[in-house]
C-alpha cells in the first residue's frame, strides 16, 4: 500500500490509529466496580487484574519493541492491534473470575506493547529530527487521549451493558486500527546498518550504556508506577466520592474522562516547559510539587467535595507534567540504529513500574479497611506518590551528574 508521506497527515493518522487500538483499555478500570463483588474478588486481587495487563505489555516489549530496529514499525504496529483484539474478544468469552481475567487481560497488555511504541517508531523512521522531537510529545499524550476515549466510553457502557459487550467494542476497535494503518501508512524498510555494527534485535545493552537515556529511562519506570496506579483506581475512587454527594455515574464517567484530557495538555506542556529549560531539571522540580500534591489529596479526601475533586485533578496533571519530556528525553540521546533498543528498556521498566502500582494500591485498600473508606484511600494516594519521589531523586542526581544541557 502506497499511505501517506506527508508530515502532518502521517502523525495524524499515527495518533488516530493509536487513540482507537485503546478504546478497550479502560474497560476492567471502570467494570471493576461491579466485577470485583460479582466476582469475590479482593482489592489486591482487583488491582494484580489490573497489573496483569503491564506484565503482559513488559512481557513482549523487549520482541516487538527492540525488533523496530530491523522490522518496520508498521507491520509491529499491525500485529499489536490484531493482539488486542484477541485479548479482548477473549476477556468477554472467557473471563469469570481472577485467573481467565488475569490470563486475557495481559493478552490485551502485550497488544499495547506492539502499538504504543511501535507507533512511536512509525515516525521516528519517517520524520526528520527536528519534527520528530516536536512529535513525541503530541503522541505520547495521545496515550492520556486514548484512556480518556476508554473512560469515556466504557463508562457510558457501564450504565447499559455488561463487560461483555463492552470488551466486544475493544476489539472491533482494535481491529479497525490495524486495518487503518496497513491502508494509510507508507511502508518502510529500516536503515541497515553495516555488518560490523549490526545489533542483533533482542540486545538491549545500548540502553544501559547510554548513561543519561537509562537516567530518564528509571525515571520513567517510577513515573508509571504513580501513573497507573492512579489511572487503575481513579474511576473506583471518583465513583465513591460521587456516591458520597450524590453524583450519577454519568456524571463521574465525565470528570474521569476530564481528568485524563487534562492528563494530555499537561504532557505536551511539560514537555515544552523543558526545551531550553534543562529537561532534568524541570522533571526533578516536578516530581517534588507532585509529591506535595499527593499529600495534600490524601488529606484532602474527606473535605467539600470541590476541594477533594480539586485536587485529584492537580495531582493528575503533576503525575502527567513529566510523561512526554521523560520519553522525548530518550529519544533526544538515542541514535539511529538503537533508538528501538532504547525504547524497548523504556517500555519495559516504565510498565514494569505500571504492573506494581495497581496491586500497591489494592494492599492498602485492603490494609485500611477496604475501598469503601476514604482514610484508606488516603493511603493509597500517600503510596502513589512514592513514585514521584523517585521520579525527582533520580532527575536530580542526573542533573547534578550531566548538567543543564539534557
Amino acid at each position: 500500500m502506497s499511505g501517506s508521506t506527508r508530515p502532518l497527515v502521517l502523525i495524524v493518522i499515527t495518533c488516530l490509529a493509536a487513540i482507537t487500538s485503546m478504546v478497550s483499555f479502560a474497560i476492567w478500570p471502570v467494570f471493576l466496580v461491579t466485577l470485583g463483588g460479582e466476582w469475590g474478588l479482593s482489592n489486591i486481587e482487583i488491582g494484580w487484574i489490573s497489573g496483569a495487563y503491564f506484565v503482559g505489555y513488559v512481557a513482549a516489549t523487549p520482541i516487538l519493541v527492540g525488533l523496530t530496529d530491523s522490522i518496520d514499525a508498521k507491520r509491529i504496529f499491525i500485529g499489536g492491534s490484531f493482539a488486542t483484539a484477541i485479548g479482548s474478544a477473549g476477556f468477554a468469552l472467557f473471563a469469570d473470575g481472577f485467573w481467565s481475567a488475569v490470563l486475557t487481560w495481559s493478552i490485551v497488555g502485550a497488544g499495547l506493547a506492539g502499538t504504543y511504541m511501535p507507533g512511536l517508531q512509525i515516525l521516528n523512521a519517517r520524520l526528520s529530527d527536528a519534527r520528530r522531537i516536536r512529535a513525541v510529545p503530541f503522541y505520547t499524550s495521545c496515550f492520556s487521549l486514548g484512556t480518556g476515549v476508554s473512560f469515556l466510553l466504557n463508562g457510558t457502557l457501564l450504565a447499559y451493558v455488561d463487560h461483555d459487550i463492552a470488551a466486544w467494542v475493544g476489539a472491533g476497535s482494535a481491529f479497525a486500527a490495524a486495518i487503518a494503518v496497513l491502508l494509510l501508512v507508507q511502508s518502510k524498510v529500516p536503515q541497515h546498518r553495516p555488518a560490523s555494527e549490526a545489533r542483533h534485535p533482542l540486545d538491549l545493552r545500548p540502553a544501559i550504556r547510554n548513561r543519561v537515556a537509562f537516567s530518564y529511562i528509571l525515571a520513567y519506570g517510577a513515573h508509571t508506577y504513580e501513573l497507573f496506579a492512579f489511572r487503575g483506581w481513579s474511576f473506583a475512587l471518583f465513583a465513591l466520592i460521587g456516591a458520597r454527594h450524590g453524583l450519577s455515574l454519568g456524571i463521574v464517567t465525565g470528570l474521569v474522562t476530564a481528568l485524563t484530557l487534562a492528563g494530555m495538555a499537561a504532557s505536551i506542556i511539560g514537555a515544552r516547559l523543558c526545551l531550553g529549560n534543562g529537561r532534568h531539571r524541570i522533571i526533578s522540580f516536578v516530581g517534588m510539587a507532585s509529591v506535595i500534591v499527593a499529600a495534600v489529596s490524601s488529606l484532602a479526601l474527606s473535605a467539600p467535595m470541590w476541594i477533594a475533586l480539586g485536587c485529584l485533578f492537580i495531582y493528575n496533571v503533576c503525575i502527567m507534567l513529566d510523561s512526554g519530556a521523560l520519553t522525548a528525553g530518550v529519544v533526544s540521546v538515542a541514535g539511529e540504529g538503537d533508538r528501538g533498543a532504547l525504547l524497548a528498556v523504556h517500555s519495559m521498566v516504565g510498565f514494569a513500574g505500571g504492573s506494581l502500582g495497581a496491586p500497591a494500591v489494592g494492599m492498602m485498600l485492603d490494609l485500611g479497611g477496604g475501598g469503601d473508606r476514604l482514610d484508606a484511600w488516603s493511603g493509597a494516594l500517600l503510596i502513589m506518590g512514592l513514585g514521584s519521589a523517585l521520579v525527582a531523586l533520580i532527575q536530580w542526581r542526573a542533573w547534578r551528574r550531566h548538567g543543564f544541557a539534557v
